[in-house]
């Protein structure tokens, strides 16, 4: 099995378009509650819970292990923002992060030191990375000031995928840069990054590659290097003190900040900053310690040894491209930090496009600056990942190049990167330009992002939420440092300040200040009421005070150079009434629904009836509802108020592509399965053929694999134990995710196992499939259980038992949704989230199809048409399904009117006009007419000697459709006619056969098949076996009579004769009987009017040895009773017909047959007549003697 890496913290590198940012965060999601030490040491329970089950299981049995112990206070920063200096800025931060950790970390360090534990403190997160036993960590879980403890992580990550190198622009300038008019700043500007420091926490960078080394602050002016201050590499991977880079990836994102060769690589978009760099990623993986450790050192860098920290020398910007597939606040302190430091944080937002909600962290806090990528035809990337962020917020927040971006990679190369790995680089230097060039903005983080904001080219897209000037797939817009250059303060500056009182002269806080003058900015008011714009354009300035409950206020003013404006408000209450509102979706009254009033503050929650109330001015105003519910999205009406008033608001229900929704509901009875499967242990699957055929995103299956990590597939066989989000190309598709985890089923006997079952009737059947008693592979204690039912209807649902929390138990590392064939649409529940409660049943519907579900039969016999096709609808939408043995399909169509068609290969197709209803079923059956041609006969057998000719006759009819016909024979010997026609229903033709046998050895068999095609459907080919036996001896004596006669089918029939030797005859003394009358059961009344009686044997001489058919005819030619003549016949010495009585078998008048297979082998055939004592003598009417080639043995 690989290695497994599998809690919340997914570091990486995230330069691949191909490869998803995995999840990252040290379990932080899952923290438990914090103990307050005022209400003294936590229960043993609540202290077992403080443990990352992955730790636990980790330490069971192990002597030691790596684990982080948090503590549940941070320092305050608020000091810092009053410094009036970037350097000021982070001593200040320093000192405060330090001086808290040494006090709120005293005591646990001293029981460290007590235990004689290894650790290292970390100030900047108030933890402690600690090597050490179960029962040292459970000591340290009870005590108060521990919030969590978590188990060490890192992840693999493979390789970057190269692109290919776009058309450059002119003077050597790769597109990229020019696509965020960097050249135009250094131009226009005359800054190309000057006395700005950038750095990167990433695998690393090589300082030797030209494009690089020169901007290395590192480098001293006689070419020397100080790596003191200038790098850290917290694992120690490099073989030197100097800079490395053995990923490729470092290297590439520095080169695409400040890249430049002077020659003919201009990869950077600021090439005149310098950088210094912390090596967080090892190799192609990026480990706990190391990243915390160079968060630090981006703080306060230091020598070597990772002593004598110089906040004065920490860097203006830091560029982060490594992140998670999902949202965790592990390292939220950390950026926090930065900014309170006034350090730019500049992050990608991950690479699991194109679904929505996608971003990872810490690229999605509100915190971070987060970029997308675009191409060069300035489209998103589909890798790029998108929002919303959690809480509704906007991300990415911009979007920048990130495919196909060639930099530096090291050993002197340049390669062409996708990911947006490559786009944040791009929006981290553009920072660099912008504070180069405005030097009044450096360290001021929120009118930096301002400028960027507001400045980037709006780029509409309503994937996921937004509208031209903010969406979660561009953000802001595309990255255009050029408009953000022009828009900042330079050249003589000046500062405006005032303060802004209600109407008795109270202070409004909040209130937001706008200045258009020569630059446009925005603030609002603190606590006292007062605001400040510390660097503005000299010039004039129109003001505008407004608030929410307030109306605006104008004021001019013009700001000088080195001088301090005044701009004083006093705002006036606006009148108000009160709007009463319901919010509900299709599930009925939203209870605890969040209502917002756009551009207002003010807010509401929903009560169990969905009501609420607020009191907004007079205006009109759009009301916004969400909900906890993962089932629906938000919804807005528009409300004026102008008194009281009230409003509705409906919730939309959330959909797929394809129309999925789902409902949720807790309490519902739990549906277990009742036949249990072969499939137990870690990463296995059982193929299982399903009961009846089951529709999922408009396909339909007959088979499935069910998978130990809950899972099912219907498009092949999966065991991935690595869960993903959705939608995905990646396999498994075609699935039910009803918790889709690396799970683990126990052993038979154990209680644990996977069962299925089938519940309801049809149309409405339901297959279970239930996974019980299962357990998370590091939490193998902790079971629980969970079910999910597909219907022949086009339902799903899902069921849980025994799951809950905050941890993998409540889907904190699972999936759960469905999803379509192609992996490019699906509903996604939930991802990595612990949502999932005990007792929650979660139903998915289809809200644009249905299902058109019935039987084709065959209207001649009225059984099922297996093989035929439906096809609902016409077009692009149309979709069609193949019948089942029994004739039955299920179809899953757009719901309304459509067309149905129905049709089999020999069948007359039927139509119909259905209306599909969405989440119901619609039955159609149709009987399709065919033909029903039959033949009289299965078979033909004719025995002929040799250079004779014969016909025989089959008749051919039709009960059902009128068809046409065809008849072929591929022998010489043979021909039918005639070769076609047509049969109306209810006809009946005849067809002649015609054997000749001249030429043919005696002794020969002869066989073909004669084949009659029609349009009928259950036998569209009717196959007639022919055989032709040439026999090398063959007589036929019709006894009793004195002359030859030929029969029916053309066989002649020789006179009655005495036997000679050599010859062939009858002996004994016997005599003729004949009649007149009719006898019935034959049509050869020449053969059975005329008998011999009292022979003994009739007996042929110089026959060849071999098999031969002996063909007896008997009839009673007076009114003999029963009893009267009773005797046996042996051929070849063996008795054939015992004690025959002719009268009592057939009567009187009526013909008799036998025929017996005997083998000559002296050449003499003997049939023997023996008289039962005191009855009547023998009789014989006809006799036929055969050689059967074909019966030989």
């Amino acid at each position: 099995m690989a290695q497994r890496n599998r809690r919340y913290l997914r570091t990486a590198l995230a330069a691949l378009t191909s490869v998803l940012l995995l999840p990252l965060g040290a379990g932080v999601a899952a923290a438990a509650p914090r103990a307050d030490p005022a209400r003294g040491v936590p229960t043993p329970g609540a202290a077992e819970r403080k443990i990352e089950p992955k730790l636990r299981t980790q330490l069971d049995g192990s002597a030691k292990a790596v684990f982080w112990v948090y503590l549940d206070s941070a320092a305050d920063l608020g000091a810092a923002a009053k410094q009036q200096t970037r350097a000021a800025k982070a001593e200040t931060v320093l000192r405060a992060k330090k001086d808290h950790a040494a006090r709120s970390q005293a005591e646990l360090v001293k029981a460290l030191d007590g235990a004689k534990a290894e650790y290292t403190s970390y100030w900047i997160v108030n933890a402690l990375r600690v090597v050490g036993s179960e029962k040292l960590a459970g000591t340290l879980a009870q005590r108060p000031e521990v919030s969590r403890i978590d188990a060490d992580d890192k992840v693999d990550l493979p390789k970057p995928a190269e692109g290919k190198r776009e058309q450059t622009a002119a003077d050597a300038v790769e597109w990229n840069i020019d696509r965020v008019k960097a050249p135009q700043v250094w131009e226009q500007a005359g800054v190309r990054g000057e006395g700005i420091v950038v750095a990167n926490i990433d695998s690393g960078v090589d300082y030797t590659h030209p494009a690089v080394n020169n901007q290395y602050r590192g480098k001293n002016a006689d070419g020397s290097y100080t790596h003191a201050y200038n790098w850290f590499d917290p694992a120690g991977v490099c073989a030197a003190a100097a800079p490395c880079d053995n990923n490729d990836h470092g290297t590439h994102t520095m080169g695409t900040m400040v890249g430049d060769d002077g020659g003919a690589n201009k990869i950077g978009v600021a090439p005149g900053a310098k950088w210094i760099a912390a090596k967080g990623c090892e190799t192609n993986s990026c480990s706990e310690a190391s990243l915390l450790a160079s968060g630090q050192w981006i703080v306060a860098p230091t020598d070597p040894s990772g002593q004598n920290p110089r906040p004065d020398l920490a860097p203006h910007i830091v560029n982060n491209s490594w992140g998670s597939a999902a949202h965790d606040d592990w390292y939220q302190q950390i950026v926090d930090t930065w900014r309170a430091a006034g350090i730019f944080p500049a992050f990608s937002n991950g690479n699991a496009g194109p679904g929505c909600a996608t971003s990872g962290s810490p690229g999605d806090y509100a915190s971070s600056y987060s970029s997308g990528a675009f191409d060069i035809n300035n489209a998103i990337a589909p890798f790029s990942s998108r929002g919303a962020g959690p809480g509704g917020i906007i991300k990415p927040n911009i979007a920048a190049p990130g495919v196909n971006v060639r930099s530096s990679v090291p050993g002197g190369r340049y390669e062409a990167f996708s990911g947006t790995s490559m786009a944040s680089p791009h929006t981290a230097a553009a920072v660099a330009l912008l504070w180069s060039a405005a030097p009044a903005l450096e360290g001021d983080i929120a009118q930096t992002e301002s400028l960027l904001d507001g400045t980037a080219q709006d780029t509409d897209s309503g994937q996921c939420g937004g509208n031209a000037a903010d969406n979660n797939v561009f953000g802001e817009g595309r990255l255009d440092v050029l408009a953000a250059v022009n828009a900042a303060p330079r050249g003589a500056i000046g500062a405006l300040a005032g303060t802004v009182r209600s109407g008795s002269g109270e202070p409004v806080a909040g209130a937001k200040v706008t200045a258009d003058g020569p630059i446009d900015r925005t603030t609002t008011t603190a606590a006292d009421g007062t605001y400040k714009f510390a660097a503005l354009s000299v010039g004039d300035y129109s003001l505008t005070a407004a608030k929410f409950g307030y109306g605006p206020q104008n004021a001019t003013v013009a700001v000088a150079e080195n001088a301090t404006a005044t701009g004083d408000f006093t705002l006036t209450q606006a009148p108000s009434g009160k709007l009463s509102g319901t919010v509900s979706s299709a599930a009925g009254p939203a209870a605890g629904a969040s209502v917002t009033i756009a551009d207002t503050p003010v807010t509401a929650t929903a009560d169990a009836q969905g009501r609420f109330e607020v009191t907004l001015p007079h205006g009109t105003y759009d009301v916004n509802a969400t909900h906890s519910s993962r089932c629906v999205t938000g919804g807005t009406a528009k409300a004026t108020v102008a008194g009281d008033t009230t409003v509705s608001v409906a919730l939309p229900e959330r959909t797929d592509g394809y129309g999925y929704a789902c409902a949720t509901a807790n309490g519902r009875p739990y549906t277990p399965g009742s036949r249990q499967l072969a499939l137990t242990g870690d990463n296995t699957t059982e193929r299982v053929d399903l009961p009846f055929p089951l529709p999922l995103y408009g396909k339909t299956y007959g088979q499935a694999w069910i998978g130990t990590n809950g899972t099912v597939s219907f498009g092949g066989n999966n065991t991935a134990d690595v869960n993903g989000d959705l939608p995905s190309a990646a396999t498994p598709n075609a699935a039910l995710y009803p918790f889709w985890d690396d799970l683990v089923v126990g052993a038979a006997g154990s209680g644990s196992g996977v069962f299925t079952a089938v519940t309801g009737t049809a149309p409405h059947r339901a297959y279970v499939i239930e996974w019980r008693e299962v357990s998370h592979w590091s939490a193998q204690a902790e079971k629980f259980s969970f079910a999910a039912a597909i219907g022949e209807d086009g339902t799903v649902s899902y069921s849980y038992k025994g799951t809950g929390g905050t941890g993998i138990k409540g889907g904190s590392t699972a999936t759960v949704g469905v999803e379509n064939a192609t992996g490019t649409d699906a509903f996604k529940y939930s991802f990595n989230t612990a949502v999932i409660t005990d007792g929650l049943s979660i139903a998915f519907r289809t809200t644009k199809s249905g299902v058109v579900a019935g039987r084709v039969l065959d209207a001649n016999d009225g059984n099922g048409v297996a093989g035929a096709t439906v096809t609902v609808g016409t077009g692009d939408s149309a979709v069609s399904a193949t019948t089942a043995a029994d004739g039955g399909y299920v179809v899953q169509s757009p719901s309304g009117s459509r067309a149905v068609s129905l049709a089999a290969p020999q069948y007359e197709s039927a139509q119909a006009t259905v209306d599909v209803k969405a989440a119901d079923v619609t039955t159609v059956t149709q009987s399709l007419r065919t033909g029903r041609v039959t033949v009289s006969r299965p078979s033909v057998e004719i025995v002929l000697p040799a250079d004779q000719q014969r016909t025989r006759t089959l008749d051919l009819t039709n009960p059902g459709l009128g068809t046409a016909f065809t008849v072929a024979e591929d022998a010489a010997w043979l021909t039918a006619t005639p070769g076609n026609g047509s049969l109306p229903t209810g006809g009946k033709t005849s067809l002649t056969l015609a054997v000749d046998t001249a030429g043919l050895t005696p002794g020969a068999v002869l066989t073909t098949d004669l084949k009659i095609s029609s349009a009928s459907g259950r036998t569209p080919v009717l196959t007639v076996p022919v055989k032709v036996v040439v026999p090398r001896y063959q007589v036929a004596l019709d006894a009793g009579s004195g002359s030859a006669s030929t029969d029916a089918l053309g066989d002649g029939w020789s006179p009655d004769r005495k036997y000679t030797a050599g010859s062939y005859g009858y002996q004994g003394n016997s005599s003729v009987q004949s009649t007149g009358r009719t006898i019935t059961g034959t049509d050869e009344q020449r053969l059975f009017r005329n008998a011999r009686e009292g022979m003994y044997e009739y007996r042929f001489d110089n026959v060849p040895n071999g098999t031969y058919t002996v063909e007896l005819g008997f009839a009673e030619l007076s009114s003999t009773r029963p009893n009267k003549r009773v005797f046996d016949v042996l051929a070849e010495g063996a008795q054939v017909l015992p004690s025959l009585d002719i009268s009592l078998e057939a009567g009187t008048y009526k013909a008799l047959t036998r025929t017996y297979t005997v083998t000559v082998t002296d050449g003499v055939l003997n049939i023997r007549f023996v008289t039962h004592t005191g009855f009547g003598k023998p009789l014989l009417n006809s006799l036929r003697v055969t050689d059967r080639p074909d019966k030989n043995q």
